[in-house]
């Protein structure tokens, strides 16, 4: 009996065609049948439906859109195996970790993927990339939000984008959770997944309420009190290698910390995660009342922050 997979279709480089102006996303029902009907081999694997919920380059991605991803997904996660998502690389990690906040331990798989090359161009990865995607949904090897690409499983908390070009466009800070060639699904991740299905908008309502910043030597720590003043109520902070910051700009958050706002830790580098306990301005940001970060991504500490301040 085929697998029932659900895909959904938001635009992105996967979909793209030549226009005047550039390469430009083309999503619909029709050009969704002209690649099934290039890959008759899934087709007999799986019994695929099709929803063109959005047509946009990635780089336009909103909570909203967002929302109507998560929404769609709750709609009809319990009719389908699996479901797939064709996604913009470019905010795909972002998209990724949002719906892992908002449909947290979902009862089938949730993919997403995409390409560095649209789909109709020679040597595309996206034929592979979306068969990967497919062979993952229709496993129910996972029980997460992930992102497939390049042969790789990810979780959707755990990813960033690395690569503009390559198409090992993406990675994990912490390790993969497994790997799928043509067909064969593995799964090398030993932490558990599991837990009650639920959904959780709480982020949206802080929508706009959340800025990154990048530390710097130039930085100027007044801009927190401006941000603050002009509604921003939880601050990512891409610090210093395992949890540099400046100390001025350490002083400026724990005044608005001390007036409502929360603010969290990232490190800048790719990997070894921020560890507010191992500098003395380590400490000294935790006593300002920073959050320790740990090895959370950017992409994540985002979505993490606006499910925090949309909480209040």
């Amino acid at each position: 009996m085929r697998k029932r997979i659900l895909w959904i279709q938001t635009g992105g480089t996967f979909s793209c065609a030549g226009t005047k102006s550039g390469l430009a996303p083309q999503s619909s029902e029709e050009q969704a049948e002209r690649i099934l009907a290039l890959m008759p081999q899934v087709c007999e694997k799986y019994d695929i439906v099709t929803i063109t919920l959005m047509n946009i380059d990635s780089s336009d991605m909103t909570i909203s859109d967002q929302k109507r991803i998560a929404d769609t997904i709750g709609d009809n996660i319990g009719k389908y195996d699996g479901i797939v998502i064709t996604h913009g690389t470019d905010t795909m990690a972002y998209t990724a970790a949002a719906l892992s906040v908002m449909t947290e331990n979902p009862p089938v798989p949730v993919v997403l993927t995409g390409s560095q090359r649209p789909f109709f161009v020679s040597g595309s990865d996206a034929p592979a990339n979306f068969e990967d995607a497919l062979a993952v949904a229709g496993s129910g090897a996972v029980r997460c939000v992930c992102v497939v690409f390049g042969g790789k499983i990810m979780d959707g908390r755990d990813c960033t984008k690395i690569d503009t070009v390559s198409d090992n466009a993406f990675t994990c800070v912490k390790g993969d959770i497994g790997t799928v060639k043509s067909g064969r699904v593995e799964i090398t991740c030993k932490e558990p997944y599991g837990g009650k299905y639920r959904y959780d908008c709480s982020l949206c309502k802080a929508d706009g309420k959340v800025a990154v910043l990048d530390m710097h030597p130039s930085f100027n720590p007044d801009m927190i009190k401006m941000l603050y003043e002009g509604g921003i109520r939880g601050f990512v902070i891409r610090c210093y290698g395992a949890g540099g910051i400046p100390e001025k700009v350490r002083a400026e958050l724990g005044r608005v910390i001390a007036v409502g706002a929360k603010a969290i830790a990232v490190t800048q580098c790719l990997y070894g995660g921020v560890d507010l306990g191992i500098y003395a301005v380590g400490t000294d940001a935790r006593k300002a009342g920073i959050s320790d970060g740990g090895y959370m991504t950017t992409e994540y500490a985002v979505a993490w922050m606006m499910r925090e301040v949309g909480r209040e």
